[in-house]
């Protein structure tokens, strides 16, 4: 070591060691002070470089300092971390006194330090240290501080496998810098970690996975050099498994991206191989389950195989990964390149063939795959160009984060095929091709619509242009760009969804004309002639729409009459995209009888829409005002109507007789349509039964099933109800929902005299008029009709007399009946 240059009185300076130190290992330095005054009162203070464990700031409560000069209580040294004696002079001498030991030294003619290892002294004791002065004198003040434990542990598993990781968890009394050690069976350190440990917690030291043996880690405080080791840890070897879901054949058309499924257990590890020597073309590949679920699906890019591509191999769940170690054989090698760069004799696209595949366990080298876990086949087919059909969908949908299946849901519904688009609403182009997934992951990837209207690797493109020029001029193209197209890909069924949002479309000519109402399209995609993926020929398909501005209607622009009650119908239809919102403002015009209603529904296949509205609350007589939003966007004229007297309610039921389970209710006209409820004894009586939803209009021979049998015959009274919430369920519970319909203030109600079983000894009935010779025959079955219902098959001649009776009753029930048929087709 040396040191050189001018230095000061005063002066604190710091000598570089070569070597490490140990606490009281004696030290000579050369030291030549030059400068005024006495040169005693220049000083070199030896400190211990290892812990630093020195010259602290007063009040610090976990140092292993005492100085003399320092009043205060005990301090706290952790047994193991050297002790500094700071004295007051150069030479000064002190006693350290303890039950177990008594030192009596100095700090050294050329420091005023003197350092100790407590490792000595024993924890849970308190020393002292008192300094003299260098007339021998002591100092009026003693030093104390006590020595404790640091309390280091370090625990791990002990036995693992050899795909886990290595963990080990330290905890100390105190925070300080540690290092652990991984050292094999041999002592030999096979990694080293550094961490603070925090003061009574654990902190884990992660090693990564090792190979099978057994295994210790140590781990060391910095400060106090105290190191304790765990028990040995096992590493065992576990023979893990790799393999194809199902029976490992994957089919799929060339130039389009085959999902390899491939399975572990008990390793996370797997090598694929994808082709032979035989066939010309072989991949070998790395595949990790990052995840540990046992699978990880390998994306082979059919259309990237040997070429330069990065993006030849990759997975479908992130959390795993994939990597492409070579690839070889025929066509491979087919890269070479002549004199002008140019690449010659190369096959640019795989060959529509059976290709062998295998798997093995680990990450291995190509050499080591002739024994493989599994084996299985890819299956190339050819590819083709199927068609395209247009769709349209509401504005208000996204597709800029739509998977394949959430454009299935919406077929139907908010997908409708179509060859009329309203401006703003959204234009969808299904591509049905096979074989472009690979092309379209190169230009930028399967699932970006740049893929498509920019070129697909040169190979394949997607484009808008009017229908109809006119003569002798080539149609204008529509501006397409990512800002206002969304591709969701289908590469399951080779199908590709390209959404063009149509609000704000340009065709691109000198002008940059919008494309406007009426204006006709033709979608087209292509796979380029000459390309990679096609022959000689270009393949185009076409699909053609109209664009149509955004128009709505209500009632067909006719006024429109609801009653004061809810369930009110009012329809329309639009030019919208089915599944769009819409909201119908109902709005009063008469400032006496002020009330606004807001339905809304959505937009049906057909285009045509229906909203209920609950006028209950609004007086006969109101008019008022109704307008269509669609989307949040007014559309149409407004319309007038009016509110006219609620539908009112009547029901018949008979006395009958009942097995005690069901009684029949002989009629009722329920005006806006809802329920009939049976109540026992009187109007206010409990409901005991309830018949199921009903129309509007008449019903008859309505069969009421009671909620509980009947034990004799009783008193029941029918009360029809409303369908107030018109959810076709009886919420009736003595409130306004679903409550019955009234005349004057009062329930509609009829009561019958329920006859179950012998109870009161009634008798069937014996018809009192027998037909003539001169009544015909035919009026039997007239007569039998007319009393259905009845209870009893027997008609009961109470009214009239004569042998012609009965067939004039059938004729009156007939024509009752046509009657009620021209009431129920009006």
């Amino acid at each position: 070591m040396s040191q050189s240059g001018s230095i000061t009185a005063g002066q604190r300076i710091e000598v570089g060691l070569d070597g490490d130190v140990t606490p009281n290992q004696n030290l000579t330095i050369d030291l030549n002070v030059q400068g005024p005054g006495d040169s005693e009162s220049s000083e070199l203070i030896v400190e211990d470089i290892e812990t630093t464990a020195t010259s602290i700031e007063e009040g610090e409560t976990d140092t292993a300092e005492v100085d003399g000069n320092t009043q205060g209580a005990a301090q706290l040294v952790y047994q193991g971390e050297p002790v500094a004696l700071v004295g007051n002079d150069q030479g000064e001498s002190f006693t350290l006194k303890g039950d177990d030991v008594t030192i009596q030294s100095d700090t050294g003619d050329n420091s005023r330090v003197y350092t100790y290892d407590s490792d000595r002294l024993s924890t849970g004791e308190t020393y002292t240290v008192n300094f003299r002065g260098p007339d021998g004198t002591s100092s009026q003040d003693k030093e104390a501080f006590n020595v404790t434990s640091l309390g280091l542990s370090v625990s791990t598993d002990t036995s693992i496998t050899d795909g886990d990781a290595l963990e080990a968890d330290a905890t100390a009394n105190r925070d300080g810098p540690a290092v652990a050690e991984l050292l094999d069976d041999d002592g030999d350190t096979v990694d080293t970690i550094a961490k603070n440990l925090r003061g009574g917690q654990d902190v884990t030291f992660n090693f990564t996975a090792q190979d099978a043996g057994n295994y210790t880690v140590e781990v060391t405080d910095n400060n106090t050099g105290t190191t304790v080791t765990t028990d040995t840890i096992q590493v065992n070897e576990v023979d893990g498994e790799v393999g194809f879901e199902g029976n490992g054949f994957v089919t799929e058309e060339v130039g389009d991206v085959a999902r390899v499924p491939v399975e572990f257990d008990n390793t996370e590890k797997a090598t694929l191989v994808i082709g032979s020597e035989d066939q010309n073309y072989v991949a070998h590949v790395h595949v990790e389950d990052g995840d540990g679920d046992g699978e990880a699906t390998v994306l082979f890019n059919s259309y990237a195989a040997g070429s330069d591509y990065d993006n030849i191999v990759d997975v479908a769940d992130d959390d795993d990964s994939v990597s492409l170690e070579s690839q070889g054989g025929d066509f491979y090698d087919d890269y070479d390149t002549n004199e002008t760069g140019y690449r010659e004799e190369w096959t640019s696209l795989l060959a529509t063939a059976d290709y062998d595949m295998n798997v093995s366990v680990g990450h291995v080298s190509l050499s080591e795959t002739d024994d493989p876990d599994a084996v299985g086949g890819l299956s190339l087919q050819e590819r083709s160009t199927e068609g395209i059909s247009t769709w349209t969908a509401p504005r208000s949908d996204d597709y800029s984060d739509l998977e394949a299946a959430d454009v299935h849901e919406r077929v139907g519904s908010n997908l409708t095929q179509t060859d009329e688009v309203a401006l703003q609403d959204y234009a969808v182009h299904a591509i049905e091709a096979s074989g472009i997934e690979g092309a379209m992951e190169v230009a930028g990837g399967s699932d970006q619509a740049g893929s498509l209207i920019y070129s697909a690797d040169g190979q394949a493109k997607f484009y808008l242009e009017e229908s109809n020029p006119g003569p002798n001029a080539e149609p204008d193209q529509v501006v397409l760009n990512p800002g206002n197209t969304h591709l969701v890909p289908d590469a399951e069924n080779d199908t590709y969804y390209l959404a063009v949002d149509t609000d704000g479309l340009t065709y691109d000519n000198t002008d940059s004309t919008s494309v406007s109402d009426g204006d006709e399209l033709t979608a087209n995609f292509s796979v380029y002639g000459h390309s990679d993926l096609s022959g000689d020929d270009t393949e185009s398909v076409y699909g053609n729409y109209a664009m149509t501005d955004r128009t709505a209607e209500l009632n067909d622009g006719e006024d429109i009459s609801v009653r004061a009650q809810a369930g009110q119908q009012i329809s329309g239809e639009t030019s919208v995209a089915p599944g769009s919102d819409v909201t119908i403002r109902i709005r009063s015009t008469d400032t006496d009888e002020p009330f606004q209603l807001t339905p809304d529904t959505t937009v049906t296949e057909n285009g045509t829409f229906t909203v209920e509205g609950d006028f209950s609350d609004v007086n006969p007589g109101t008019n008022f005002s109704a307008s269509i939003r669609v989307n949040g966007n007014e559309l149409g004229d407004s319309v007038n109507g009016q509110v006219g007297e609620a539908a009112g309610a009547d029901v018949t039921f008979s006395d009958q007789d009942s097995d005690g389970s069901t009684v029949t209710v002989d009629s009722a006209n329920l005006g806006a349509g809802g329920f009939i409820a049976i109540h026992a004894g009187d109007a206010s009586g409990d409901v005991v039964g309830v018949s199921d939803y009903l129309g509007s209009g008449s019903q008859e021979d309505v069969e009421i099933t009671l909620d509980e049998e009947l034990n004799g015959s009783a008193t029941l009274v029918a009360m029809p109800h409303q369908d107030t919430n018109t959810n076709e369920e009886f919420d009736y519970n003595g409130s306004d929902t679903d409550a019955p319909y009234t005349q004057d203030g009062t329930p509609v109600t009829d009561s019958a005299e329920i006859t179950v079983g012998d109870d009161g000894g009634n008798e069937t009935p014996t018809a009192t008029a027998t037909p003539t010779e001169e009544t015909p025959t035919e009026t039997a079955t007239p007569t039998e009709t007319a009393t259905e219902g009845d209870g009893d098959d027997t008609p009961s001649a109470t009214e009239g007399e004569g042998p012609g009776f009965t067939a004039v009753l059938a004729l009156v029930a007939l024509v009752a009946a046509a009657l009620l048929a021209v009431r129920r087709d009006n």
